[in-house]
């Protein structure tokens, strides 16, 4: 009986199977790519160069404050950024957007007043900073499509909520310039941060309004990041883009208290596939 049940399982399974793929053929090539699995993934990659400042302080119960940029005298520095963002097409498949940029400075200062760092005291030195960080946003998307109302097109929305995984590898180090023999004393924050993530996008023919936002802040440690700005579509698949981008984050380390932050402007081109 078992059997029996079995075959006539086999064959009814057999007829659908084939009347699928008769239905599917009688469509047609063009309806087999359209629905193809990769057809429901869309990345992008995004190029871009970072122009920023240096802000925040270093301070300890010396007691002293540097101020990053007063103190160490830096300018606007110019980083590369480099971002892949994966959407799905996929029910409770979220979306990823990956995000990279490395930035550092160095100078040889003379500070009027006797600062600290690692329990060191410094006048005269030279100072260097690097800072990575990583970002991996996975988020879902909700969409409302905007109306037509006497011929005037109102545009798309778009928000998004998730969470960013921050990696932050951040190093300052001193070296005291009048010491020939002096090494180099150094803070060196090695995080990963989950923090909660929320951004909107607005669509109108070929530009594209957006913002996003991510921030905690728990015990000592605070992390905080945030973009707006604008994208225009020149040619199909590729956009220019402009945006204001913010990044800072707080840390104790060697009894050093960092808060340290980035600010400037973002210079974009983006392909879409």
């Amino acid at each position: 009986m078992l059997l029996k049940f079995f075959l006539l399982f086999v064959m009814f399974v057999s007829a659908y199977a084939g009347e699928s793929l008769l239905a599917e053929s009688a469509k047609g090539e063009d309806y087999a790519k359209d629905t193809a699995w990769y057809t429901k993934i869309h990345p992008t990659v995004e190029a871009a160069i970072y122009l920023s400042d240096f802000q925040g302080t270093l301070s300890n119960a010396a007691p002293s404050v540097i101020d990053f940029k007063d103190d160490f005298k830096y300018a606007n520095t110019a980083s590369s950024f480099f971002s892949v963002e994966t959407r799905f097409d996929y029910d409770y498949v979220p979306n990823i957007y990956i995000s990279y940029f490395n930035m550092t400075q160095k100078n040889d200062v003379n500070i009027s007043r006797g600062v600290t760092m690692v329990s060191t005291p410094f006048t005269n030195a030279a100072t260097n900073i690097d800072y990575k960080v990583l970002n991996a946003v996975f988020f879902q998307d909700f969409k409302a499509k905007g109306a037509v109302k006497k011929g005037f097109y109102l545009g798309d929305i778009e928000l998004d909520i998730g969470a960013n995984l921050k990696v932050i590898d951040y190093l300052v180090r001193m070296k005291d310039n009048a010491n020939p023999s002096a090494i180099y004393m150094y803070d060196k924050v090695d995080a990963l941060i989950v923090l909660p993530y929320a951004g909107f996008k607005y669509y109108r023919y070929n530009f594209v309004l957006f913002g996003n936002i991510s921030s905690l802040s728990y015990s000592e440690s605070k992390a905080t990041s945030y973009q707006f700005g604008i994208e225009y579509q020149v040619i199909k698949n590729i956009y220019l883009g402009y945006s204001y981008m913010y990044e800072d984050f707080q840390a104790i380390e060697k009894k050093d208290h960092i808060d340290f932050r980035t600010i400037g402007n973002k210079f974009s081109i983006k392909y879409a596939f």
